[in-house]
């Protein structure tokens, strides 16, 4: 007989009354301990325990379908619950009384997190520039190109020659002052708009590397509003020179959630 390990996808207030399948298609059932209650259903040892989970989730094939069913899981829990902490994918317990220790030593801690996000969404937010913004637009942006190419325009031949070489320079300073305050001024409306913020930090290793990008943190009750916002600051920086994208309602894994390492 295979032998079964427990796993965790998410923590609740309390159970909620829903027909929900993860993992292996297995259903999803309740731990409940001092107030709180884990979303957890059955998973084979022999696919999760340490060390073949280690060698597991390198093979794209089998972590697929389990990382969506995972995802899936937590997204119907966030759709019917007032608030969640989810657990990161591979948070394997060896039985019920291990998942009711976690749940009574970091009640405290659970339940500040679950506070924290109650009656709350993710979202995330990305920059990108899509192309460098043509000379004249830079210029129209920029008194100090406008001043530099009237005193270009009114110099003789050799100043106007050695002032050009100043005017590419400058062109590509001005370009990313301007890149930096298109940044600046998403990163502060984002700040408005949501009840919280976190900057996302930038790869370095992608063709199209965003200027920005962030995980907001907000209230359901607000969601219309806030979507009216982004929809207007796509209207301040449009394409083809910025693309500002916007996913979600997710469950708050930036805000709320805990890694397999903290929930052990």
């Amino acid at each position: 007989m295979t032998s079964s390990l427990v796993y965790i996808y998410a923590v609740l207030p309390r159970p909620i009354a829903t027909d929900i399948k993860g993992i292996n298609a297995q259903p999803v059932r309740w731990v409940v301990d001092d107030g709180l209650a884990a979303a957890v259903s059955d998973v084979p040892a022999e696919d999760f325990d340490e060390a073949p989970l280690n060698d597991n989730v390198r093979d794209m094939a089998w972590l697929g379908p389990r990382a969506v069913a995972h995802q899936d899981v937590n997204a119907r829990l966030h759709e019917q619950g007032e608030a969640i902490v989810p657990l990161a994918f591979g948070t394997v317990f060896r039985d019920d009384d291990r998942v009711k220790h976690l749940l009574h030593e970091q009640r405290s801690a659970l339940a500040e997190r679950l506070a924290a996000v109650r009656d709350r969404a993710e979202w995330v937010v990305s920059l990108h520039l899509l192309k460098e913004p043509d000379a004249e637009s830079v210029a129209m942006a920029s008194p100090a190109l406008q001043t530099l190419r009237h005193e270009i325009a009114s110099s003789t031949p050799g100043r106007a020659h050695l002032l050009q070489r100043r005017l590419a320079e400058l062109e590509r300073d001005e370009r990313r002052r301007l890149q930096a305050e298109s940044t600046e001024q998403v990163v502060a409306t984002l700040h408005e708009i949501a009840s919280d913020v976190y900057l996302e930090p930038l790869p370095s290793d992608t063709v199209e590397r965003p200027l920005v990008r962030a995980s907001l943190l907000v209230s359901r009750a607000d969601e219309a509003g806030f979507i009216a916002r982004i929809e207007r600051l796509q209207a301040d920086w449009p394409e083809p020179v910025y693309r500002l994208m916007l996913s979600g309602p997710w469950p708050p894994y930036r805000f709320g959630g805990l890694q397999p390492g903290d929930a052990r």
